[in-house]
């Protein structure tokens, strides 16, 4: 992994989206100026090498032959002494092989999506127009969610840094029967782990001045 990545201003790269991988991976994220291409110099300079040295000359007619190709030409190209090093640049990478930083094992999890949502009353939550479960104790409470496009029910709940572990996709036919209003006493009951002493909460009340429900 590198330790800094350097890009333009396109929208892509000033992303929300990009900023949380880069700091999840602890890397650096820098934009160049705008209107200074001179910044640039190196990767625009590799590119004209791509489309002058590779793209001019090959027959593509699949994506798999444009994997194949350009992997046998940046092989080539690596292996090429250079004329302002004099080095090939597989030789000048590996020369400060130690300042390569291994991936992660679960690399991918950081390229997970993150929202912050605030877990209602009845500790759900909404996302793309779906209802999820949170903890209790998560009531109120304003959470980061962490998902990928291609699993949208696997989500991560985040509160301080801690995981709560996946949420849970509501069954509206038993979320809406839920008691909405517990008493004090009822709440202390689920936070210490003891739902068998606990009936329910309760949705109405007894007024202590008429009697009227409330």
């Amino acid at each position: 992994m590198p330790k800094k990545l350097y890009v333009d201003n396109g929208p892509f790269y000033r992303s929300n989206h990009l900023q949380y991988i880069c700091a999840s991976l602890g890397i650096a994220l820098i934009h160049s100026k705008p209107y200074q291409p001179e910044g640039r110099g190196k990767i625009e300079r590799w590119f004209k090498t791509v489309r002058g040295s590779f793209l001019s000359i090959s027959k593509i007619e699949t994506l798999e032959q444009l994997r194949e190709s350009f992997n046998i030409f940046v092989t080539s190209y690596n292996n090429r002494k250079h004329g302002s090093t004099n080095e090939t640049p597989i030789k000048r990478f590996s020369a400060n092989i130690e300042c390569v930083r291994p991936a992660p094992s679960n690399l991918i999890e950081h390229f997970r999506k993150n929202v912050i949502r605030t877990v209602a009353k009845d500790r759900t939550i909404s996302l793309d127009g779906r209802l999820f479960e949170a903890p209790v104790e998560l009531i109120g409470k304003a959470i980061t969610l962490l998902y990928h496009d291609s699993e949208p029910e696997k989500i991560e709940i985040l509160y301080k840094q801690k995981t709560y572990g996946l949420a849970i996709v509501v069954d509206l036919n038993v979320n809406y029967r839920v008691k909405r209003r517990k008493t004090p006493e009822a709440t202390e009951l689920i936070m210490n782990d003891n739902p068998k002493k606990y009936s329910g909460g309760m949705l109405f009340v007894k007024s202590k001045n008429n009697g009227d429900d409330k």
